[in-house]
């Protein structure tokens, strides 16, 4: 699969949905749902199976004037790429960290470039079948209404969201360093850590932000609206979150 995303969107989206509709031999109205989001981009407005068509569609949006944005299968960025940090330390002029692997990683602070916030959204779907009486009329009647109701069985199903927040550390000589809320041990922060995970993780971002002045801060990824416009109606943020970093991460360094 490869996806074709558009980038720095203006204030026009019904020219931009006609000039769209005519790219990518769509109807106005369907190219104007696509566009009709807030942000300027980066946003998917199209996904091929074929290489060779999804760069035909691209090159007819970037003759159209759009800033456009090209992402293979193979692009994906996955966990399997990141260093998964499990303890990190805050050092004068560089960071020091231990991946889950127990390998140790040491970055100057002025080598990281960007840094992406986002909430990974987890749903478990739970089903489970409980015994209930519903009413029978035909047995009332036969009893005479001593008998109104029979044994059923009601399969009922429950959805939770589970939430965990992370950063993406980059830079250009590293795989991306991958600060997981749940994975991290907070100990360096020592006479700093706080109560909760989500506060000692807020401490890590504001550190890492200062340490890091010159380093591009993105945190559209945060919330799942945020996530949805820029992922369109083709994908959902829950199953696809590492397209929206990896489209991200790219229109940001364009």
């Amino acid at each position: 699969m490869y996806i074709v995303a558009i980038d720095n969107l203006g204030e026009d989206r019904e020219g931009i949905a006609r000039a769209l509709s005519e790219a990518l031999e769509t109807t106005f109205y369907d190219a104007l749902v696509r566009v009709r989001v807030p942000g300027k981009g980066p946003l998917i407005v199209a996904a091929y199976k074929e290489k060779n068509t999804a760069l035909e569609r691209a090159e007819k949006l970037s003759a159209a004037g759009f800033r456009t944005l090209v992402l293979g299968h193979d692009e994906v960025e996955t966990d399997e790429m990141r260093i998964i940090i499990r303890k990190f330390f805050f050092g004068d002029s560089e960071l020091e960290i231990e991946a889950r692997t127990g390998d140790t990683v040491r970055i100057e602070y002025a080598l990281i470039n960007m840094i992406i916030r986002g909430t990974r959204i987890v749903q478990n779907t739970e089903t489970e079948t409980v015994k209930g009486r519903k009413f029978d009329a035909g047995r009332a009647i036969l009893s005479g209404g001593l008998m109104t109701t029979k044994s059923v069985k009601i399969t009922q199903q429950s959805t939770t969201e589970v939430r965990e927040g992370f950063m993406l550390l980059y830079s250009c000589n590293q795989h991306p360093l991958a600060f997981l809320e749940s994975a991290l041990l907070y100990d360096s922060l020592g006479p700093a850590l706080q109560l909760t995970r989500a506060a000692n993780f807020a401490s890590v971002l504001a550190e890492l932000r200062r340490r890091c002045p010159r380093a591009v801060y993105d945190d559209r990824l945060v919330s799942k609206a945020g996530q949805s416009r820029l992922l369109g109606s083709m994908f959902e943020p829950e199953r696809h979150l590492d397209i929206a970093v990896s489209l991200l991460s790219r229109s940001l360094r364009f």
